[in-house]
């Protein structure tokens, strides 16, 4: 799904590019028919539609350049929500299924860049190099004498120059839109992150390669370009060998054939948060297992109504296991479940898969 997010992102972003150059039918549908598929694929791609809103009327309000286009614009736009229309009562409950997530860390959108970049000295790196895009330089004057280097470098005169604005200041608002808007959002009104967020924005990450593309082009000097790029492949292998041995995908078919394997009749599997139960359904190969999502995060205000709610799942059950993922819920909703359970059940096993974890719990005598 997050390949073909990204695939859609990139076709919307060009097709947007070439709106902006020349507007003719072809484009317009090419736009309109793949920022579509982009909204119905994933919901964080209407923050690609806002990075390019967002672009578009700064560059009319610095210009009145493609002014000429804006009824044009609107129409698209209005048609992309004419498209969508039938799908938000869908999202609305989905969000709603969801219900709260906990406010992301202050900082998850550095984190979310240093998974984008490697390393955190290849973030540095990126960094510096997104700023060089912005500028162009050319020697004067000035020749390399090995024998006094710093003599020669005294003599040396450069010509430096901001260059390049419009596309980089189109870069950095597709990249931050994507990761710093949703995060924004989530500090300060209500939290849109999930656990993998930067699964979500990987659109953005298009948009910060890019940049590092730029200013590794604006470098003039050949066997400079060729030392940071000889940099950038090295350190970037270096964290092929921990990304191949190491798990990295979230373990849902192993923890579903697990329970799978060791169900027995009348057992009952309690699934949080809600939504996950989706992912098991998917995995599940039987047609006995009585499935119950539960909102765990019910533990914010302590409801007497989920009490009741979770009880009522798992009466006259003598086993019950418990398929709890970590999907930006805080572990307060988990320890309220297993608050609610540990008063009839003795809890005889707790197995952890990656990004998630099994428990059993027994019937006590």
């Amino acid at each position: 799904m997050y390949s073909l997010m990204v695939l859609l992102a990139l076709l919307s972003m060009y097709f947007f590019t070439r709106f902006l150059q020349r507007n003719t039918v072809a484009i317009s549908v090419g736009y309109v028919v793949s920022t579509t598929l982009l909204l119905y694929t994933h919901v964080y791609g209407m923050f690609v539609v806002i990075a390019q809103n967002v672009y578009l009327l700064t560059l009319l309000f610095l210009s009145r350049e493609h002014a000429f286009r804006l009824r044009h614009w609107i129409a698209l736009e209005a048609l992309l929500v004419a498209f969508f229309a039938p799908w938000i009562s869908v999202f609305i409950s989905q969000i709603r299924a969801k219900g709260p997530l906990a406010p992301p860390p202050p900082g998850t959108v550095i984190h979310t860049f240093v998974i984008y970049s490697g390393t955190v000295f290849l973030l540095a790196l990126f960094i510096g190099l997104s700023l060089l895009s912005l500028f162009a330089y050319q020697k004067v004057r000035g020749v390399m004498d090995w024998k006094t280097p710093l003599k020669a470098l005294e003599s040396y005169a450069w010509e430096v120059r901001i260059a390049n604005v419009e596309p980089v200041y189109f870069l950095v608002v597709w990249l931050f839109a994507l990761n710093v808007i949703p995060f924004i959002i989530s500090r300060f009104s209500e939290p849109i992150y999930a656990y993998t967020y930067e699964r979500y924005a990987i659109a953005g990450s298009v948009a910060l390669y890019l940049l590092v593309a730029r200013g590794i082009r604006t470098i003039n000097h050949r066997y400079t370009k060729f030392a940071v790029i000889g940099i950038i492949v090295v350190l970037s292998a270096a964290n092929l060998q921990p990304y191949y041995t190491s798990i990295t995908k979230p373990q849902a078919r192993e923890a579903t054939s697990f329970i799978d394997a060791n169900f027995k009749s009348g057992d009952v599997v309690l699934v949080s948060p809600p939504w996950e139960h989706f992912t098991f359904d998917y995995y599940n190969n039987r047609t006995d297992i009585a499935i119950k999502p539960i909102n765990s995060y019910a533990a914010f205000n302590l409801s007497e109504d989920k009490i009741r709610e979770i009880q009522s799942d798992v009466n006259g059950s003598d086993r019950v296991w418990l398929l709890y993922a970590y999907a930006g819920e805080p572990l307060s909703a988990k320890n309220f479940t297993l608050e609610i359970l540990n008063e009839s059940y003795a809890n005889t096993l707790v197995k952890n898969y990656y990004t998630y974890q099994v428990y059993l719990f027994e019937k006590r005598a």
